[in-house]
């Protein structure tokens, strides 16, 4: 008997829920394979996952210039309709 030989041992009965360990063990394994070159894939791919904050900005609403009172625009709209009339030589009051 050599360093390499190996003997089966006969003699020796498994339990009846042996073979279904081993199954799940390489299934397991099969599992741990598959997420490691998933999550490689993934790293080399450059899409791997980056716990930043993500920052949103609310949208402020713009800035309006108040309205000048009414008494303004009247004014200049007369001023304009003059400044029409005279530049189309209409007799004003």
């Amino acid at each position: 008997m050599g360093a390499g030989s190996f003997e089966h041992d006969e003699s020796y009965v498994y339990e009846p829920w042996y073979k279904y360990g081993i199954m799940f063990l390489f299934f397991e394994a099969a599992i741990a394979v598959g997420v490691t070159i998933y999550s490689l894939s993934m790293a080399f791919s450059g899409q791997a996952v980056q716990f930043k904050k993500k920052v949103v900005f609310e949208k402020k609403p713009a800035v309006e210039a108040p309205a000048p009172p009414v008494a303004q625009q009247c004014a200049a709209i007369q001023q304009q309709l003059e400044d029409c009339l005279k530049a189309a030589g209409a007799k004003t009051k």
